[in-house]
């Protein structure tokens, strides 16, 4: 029990890793970065500067702590990282799709 700590009568793992979040958790905190994080960089029209995502990181964990999921902030912040730059190449792509498009009308 070295690695799991007692919280309102809770007992929560302190080690607890991204991967060992149920699916749809898993899915629902993806689509929530994933959706801030496309949302602010149409508002801005550029990659995110690092206030920026850590300002969507706080409110993602703020979500997740509303919710009631118990995972440790910077496994958040890890799989964060590790996505952000697909979402910038998924943002660019969708850019020149609509350019494209706009373009041949």
């Amino acid at each position: 029990m070295k690695n799991h700590i007692r919280v309102n009568g809770r007992l929560l793992q302190t080690n607890k890793k991204f991967s060992a979040l149920k699916l749809r958790q898993k899915e629902w905190i993806a689509s929530l970065l994933r959706s801030k994080t496309i949302s602010l960089m149409l508002e801005h029209q550029r990659q995110l500067k690092r206030p920026e995502r850590e300002r969507i990181l706080q409110e993602t964990l703020i979500a997740i702590e509303q919710k009631g999921i118990w995972i440790p902030d910077c496994e958040v912040s890890r799989y964060y990282d590790s996505k952000v730059q697909q979402y910038y190449k998924s943002f660019y792509k969708q850019q020149a799709l609509s350019e494209d498009n706009s373009s041949s009308n």
